[in-house]
């Protein structure tokens, strides 16, 4: 009797910890060569590079029986490179992500300054879209900061860009 007694503690932790390591919240850091890559989680736009994810708001965990997955897809998309798509797995999210994107030798730098000084409208420039749209974008963008997916800082700089091409 005493031999059960001493194992139901043991059984109970290890029970404990199989269910809540599909829980834990990891954080993943996400670059791109070259920077300022929009990270898309399934198909969603979470921020860009460099970032920092928590895997468990942004993939949540399906339970199979003992074991956790998370799966989805993440891709990296910037002007003038080939989007790269990656298939999302527990041993993916447990590590920090350096994606090299393949750009055309034209495609356009990314300034790492906070601040962009102001540009005059160029014929260069993206096409405005309509108030409607972008109206809809910070919505999404609000949206994503709610939901902690994205931070203060990053919710700030997306929404910066967002109304500079007005």
């Amino acid at each position: 009797m005493t031999t059960i007694r001493s194992k139901v503690p043991v059984l109970g932790v290890t029970a404990l910890a199989l269910t809540l390591q599909g829980c834990l919240s990891i954080p993943v850091k996400i670059r791109s060569d070259p920077a300022g890559a929009t990270v898309l989680a399934n198909g969603q736009a979470i921020g860009t590079t460099p970032m920092q994810i928590y895997a468990d708001r942004v993939f949540p965990h399906k339970r199979t029986g003992l074991d956790w997955h998370r799966e989805g897809t993440l891709t990296l998309e910037r002007a003038g490179c080939t989007p790269k798509t990656m298939e999302v797995d527990n041993d993916l999210l447990k590590r920090s992500l350096t994606v090299d994107l393949e750009c055309r030798p034209d495609a356009p730098l990314v300034t790492t300054s906070r601040t962009v000084p102001a540009q005059p409208v160029a014929a260069g420039r993206p096409a405005v879209q309509g108030s409607g749209a972008t109206a809809q974008r910070l919505e999404e963008l609000e949206g994503l900061r709610k939901q902690g997916l994205i931070s203060a800082e990053e919710y700030q700089s997306i929404r910066r860009r967002i109304l500079d091409q007005l």
